[in-house]
């Protein structure tokens, strides 16, 4: 990874806008509000900050001319960027044109008083080594906001990127049933969850811990609907998966019309491993395709579905409403389950069975999914540049020093009129 420093210039109306500012600026430093009635401003420290000013002038226009014409010239060593800093600073030299015209004395002092006796009696104050202080504040300003207005980047450019991964359909049953409290936490065996809970922990922990296999996640219950389709980013995901609840689809279990649907998340995938993770956790009553058929489909596109049966058979608590004091209240209900189905779903994709009655078991079995598929490339190597604005750390300092040339110009180096 090579690291570089790259400087652009902004749009030309942002140049315009700050270019209008800074002479504003200047001209409200040395406008005269009413021709003063005596000066005893020091003619030459006027003149020698004009003399810094060309000074300035000369080099921006130098570097200017130089960092514009040395990259069209081919010049050995002298990156093209380069001609984008020239134009910047050419552009700063006229504003600076512009603010040295700006602080130039536009008018000669008038004498309003019929005496200067009482002016010739007051205590004349002597010139410092700081009086050329607020001046040079002055310019530091200038300069901070023309450098800024240049928007200086920091660059990280040239790095391969590839990915080796596989892509991964997690089909998750959202049905009623899955409301049953029989899913044991891993810190905790002897508490339940319920299975929709628990199953939606142990994904997303999941996916928290994917750098580089894409994903997508599909509900059903009745009917199937993808909820995301595969992507790389994770909070996106993570994001979806938290609004998940049961009750929102008809109810029912329809599992050939979810794998169905999860096909179709993979049929452009270019991947040599492409997964459906099924989680359920009852038998199919409600597919307009029926499972076996759908597998046959998935197989013939070289899809692998891992099923997952969530839960216990047999009879389990499930709540079925609170009572007076709000506490939930439960009753064991049969919940009708059909594993051979699911394993012959996994036996036709040359995928596997799996039966999950708490997060560990879970876990390991997503885990060992992983295992059984192999990586692939997903992204071929390239080039890519990020680019990090520093304009934000000139302008505290010009607006510090702004607030400090003020305040010296008004109280320490006041000058009368």
């Amino acid at each position: 990874m090579i690291h570089t420093i790259d400087f652009e210039f902004a749009s030309p109306w942002a140049w315009l806008l700050g270019g209008v500012l800074l002479l504003v600026v200047a001209a409200l430093w040395r406008w005269p509000r009413r021709p003063p009635a005596v000066s005893l401003a020091d003619p030459p420290a006027v003149r020698r900050t004009l003399r810094l000013a060309l000074v300035i002038e000369l080099v921006l226009v130098s570097l200017g001319l130089f960092f514009c014409f040395a990259p069209l010239l081919g010049l050995a060593g002298i990156p093209r960027e380069l001609f984008a800093w020239g134009l910047g600073l050419l552009l700063a030299a006229v504003l600076n044109a512009a603010a040295a015209l700006a602080l130039r004395p536009r008018q000669q002092a008038v004498l309003r008083f019929s005496t200067v006796q009482g002016l010739l009696a007051a205590e004349r104050g002597r010139p410092g080594p700081w009086r050329h202080l607020v001046p040079l504040l002055r310019l530091l300003v200038v300069a901070a906001l023309l450098v800024a207005l240049a928007r200086p980047q920091v660059a990280t450019t040239e790095a391969d990127i590839f990915a080796e991964g596989m892509d991964i359909v997690i089909t998750l049953d959202v049905s009623t049933s899955m409301n049953a409290v029989d899913f044991a936490p891993r810190q905790q065996p002897t508490e339940r969850l319920s299975r929709i809970h628990g199953a939606k922990q142990v994904i997303a922990d999941f996916i928290r811990q994917r750098r580089q296999d894409r994903l997508a996640l599909v509900v059903f219950a009745a009917e199937a609907f993808t909820q995301c389709p595969l992507t790389l980013d994770y909070s996106v995901l993570q994001n979806v998966l938290r609004t998940i609840r049961t009750g929102v689809i008809t109810d029912g279990t329809a599992i050939g019309d979810a794998i169905m649907v999860s096909i179709n998340r993979l049929l452009h995938s270019e991947a040599k491993s492409k997964a459906i993770v099924l989680l359920t956790d009852g038998d199919d009553n409600a597919s307009q395709v029926a499972p076996l058929q759908a597998a046959d489909i998935a197989a013939g596109k070289s899809i692998n579905i891992f099923p997952i049966m969530v839960g216990r058979g047999g009879k389990v608590p499930f709540p079925v409403g609170k009572n007076v004091f709000g506490q939930t209240q439960y009753q064991y209900v049969e919940i009708r389950t059909n594993p051979q189905l699911l394993q012959q779903i996994a036996r036709r994709t040359r995928g596997k069975f799996y039966r999950a009655v708490d997060k560990r078991a879970l876990e390991r079995d997503l885990q060992d999914i992983l295992d059984h598929m192999e990586k692939t490339r997903l992204m071929d190597p390239g080039r890519f540049t990020r680019r990090a604005e520093m304009f934000q750390l000139l302008l505290l300092p010009a607006l510090l020093l702004l607030l400090l040339e003020l305040a010296l110009r008004w109280t320490r180096f006041r000058t009368f009129p």
